[in-house]
């Protein structure tokens, strides 16, 4: 539930801290692996890292002020005892604002550096370069934290399911309504998580396979054709 006590500074603040967190991760992944000491002839490497490590963080508080959004829109739903209508109103409104000024700053910044880092990957004439090293761990990163945040709101949101058909058992929630309110959420991360995987995933050639060997070998041993492969060195085109 969103308290008309404390104040957008103070959310602003849990929501760097966390951002924080995830992007020493992926900026880890990003600039200590994938920055090492290969030959980088055409030298383009350190843009590389600084167009991939920004899309990572900024792709990573775009989610967050888009869920900061549903979150505060989902506290409408029901009733609030113990505070009016107007304070959970005016609540809303202020951290909906930020979420959605968060979002929108960092969506504008995503695009432009990642469509950056990108045209620097296809700029290279090197079939393995540093610049497509960098964007291939920027990939890695992306799609890590996508699946852990798959997995932690798949099980929230089955649990919230049972919280909402018996509230009287996995009554932690504190009931139905506000059950839903968190049951929404969570849809709405593994959404936004799924999305992230499919536009990544062959983002950049070989891509992240999920259910078969990046060569081609599926569960079976059976390894792709040669036409297979040039087709799937060709996403990237």
């Amino acid at each position: 539930m969103i308290q008309s006590g404390p104040s957008v500074f103070s959310i602003l603040a849990d929501v760097l801290s966390v951002v924080a967190v995830l992007a020493f991760v992926g900026l880890f992944v990003i600039i200590i692996i994938a920055n090492r000491a290969d030959p980088d002839p055409s030298g383009r490497r350190p843009q590389a890292v600084y167009f991939f490590a920004v899309s990572f963080v900024t792709l990573l508080t775009s989610v967050v002020g888009s869920s900061m959004v549903v979150f505060a829109l989902v506290q409408l739903i029901g009733h609030h005892p113990g505070g009016g209508s107007h304070s959970v109103a005016d609540s809303v409104a202020r951290t909906a604002t930020l979420g959605g000024l968060v979002t929108v700053v960092s969506l504008a910044l995503l695009i432009v550096h990642l469509r950056r880092g990108m045209d620097l990957v296809r700029s290279s004439t090197e079939p393995i370069s540093p610049t497509r090293r960098v964007a291939q761990s920027y990939v890695s990163g992306v799609g890590f934290l996508a699946i852990i945040a798959l997995l932690v709101v798949t099980v929230l949101a089955v649990y919230l399911l049972f919280a909402i058909a018996g509230p009287g058992v996995f009554g932690s929630f504190g009931g139905r309504v506000p059950s839903l309110r968190y049951l929404i959420d969570a849809v709405y991360v593994g959404a936004v998580a799924v999305a992230i995987l499919r536009t990544h995933r062959n983002l950049v050639s070989p891509g992240l396979h999920f259910f078969r060997a990046s060569d081609g070998a599926g569960f079976s041993g059976r390894h792709a054709s040669p036409a297979d492969t040039a087709a799937s060195a060709s996403t990237l085109d």
